[in-house]
């Protein structure tokens, strides 16, 4: 009797999942077709004039080393023919002389008035001081990440860069073979089921086209500041210290300690950050601690 009472409380728990995804999902699409058959007409891409001659051209604005701000895309965007394919875009000049930063960007998903919906997929490029590109992350090397509470689905990328004449500026665009794919989502339902550890329910994930028009959100805030992983080992050294809000009292030396990067770096890796490890080897070796990199690819070996 216990047994079948538990099941019936089972299948009601999963009945009221379905029933609360179904409610949370609105006017998602819920098949794939639905999704296509409703991707805008953007005529107003292929039409638009090239604002630049190349990369090198580009208009910037400049980034302060605490700066956010949201890059909107579309008909009044400027509009370049990238190797890529012709795509708005937003170019910024990095700021010199802060040390390394870490560069947040959140792409959402939308939903129009009929709820229907799209997604930018980034492609964000950094630049040398001649326009050259050096780094490239395309909307695959960014995080998926389902909608919770209220938190829409999103694609999420996080990366260290120390600002120089080899990474002097950042483009935020799109691509031709971004716009020609979708992103499939997590049903509601399921994120629901999977929370409450059940069975998921049969349906379908809603998928959400490429579009090139929409919003990134753009976080940049010093490397030690944002990483908490870092922040008490920075301290108070350096040029990359978090800044105190009471100053020392002027009759008390201040006296600089030096930073610990080696204790930096094992910190990022046992994070399982290679990337941020790999950029403060590099700062380690300009500020006059030779070997650093070599230590660092010997400890990759060893891995």
């Amino acid at each position: 009797m216990s047994i079948e009472v538990s099941h019936r409380a089972a299948r009601r728990r999963l009945a009221l999942a379905g029933a609360l995804g179904a409610l949370l999902l609105g006017g998602c699409a819920t098949t794939t077709p639905s999704a296509t058959e409703h991707r805008p007409d953007e005529a107003w891409l292929e039409s638009a004039s090239d604002c630049c001659r190349g990369l090198d051209s580009l208009p910037l604005s400049p980034l302060a080393g605490h700066d956010e701000r949201t890059l909107r895309f579309g008909p009044e965007t400027p509009v370049h023919r990238f190797d890529t394919g012709p795509s708005p875009f937003h170019a910024m000049e990095l700021p010199r002389g802060m040390g390394p930063l870490r560069l947040e960007l959140i792409s959402r998903v939308r939903r129009d008035d009929q709820g229907h919906l799209s997604l930018f997929a980034p492609l964000v490029l950094i630049l040398d001081e001649t326009g050259a590109i050096q780094r490239r992350f395309d909307w695959r090397k960014f995080t998926y990440q389902p909608a919770r509470g209220l938190n829409d689905d999103r694609l999420h990328l996080s990366f260290g860069i120390t600002p120089s004449a080899r990474a002097d500026r950042l483009v935020v665009l799109t691509s031709d073979a971004a716009r020609a794919a979708e992103s499939e989502l997590l049903h509601p339902a399921r994120a629901q089921a999977r929370a409450r550890h059940l069975a998921e329910p049969a349906v379908v994930d809603p998928v959400a086209p490429h579009l090139a028009s929409g919003e990134v959100s753009l976080r940049v805030r010093p490397l030690g500041e944002s990483d908490g992983l870092l922040k008490p080992l920075l301290g108070s050294g350096g040029a990359e210290a978090v800044p105190t809000s009471e100053p020392p009292p002027e009759h008390e030396p201040v006296e600089s300690a030096p930073l610990d990067w080696r204790r930096m770096i094992r910190a990022a890796l046992d994070s399982g950050d290679l990337e941020l490890a790999m950029t403060l080897a590099e700062h380690a070796e300009r500020a006059g601690e030779s070997g650093t990199r070599r230590w660092l690819a010997e400890r990759l070996e060893r891995r």
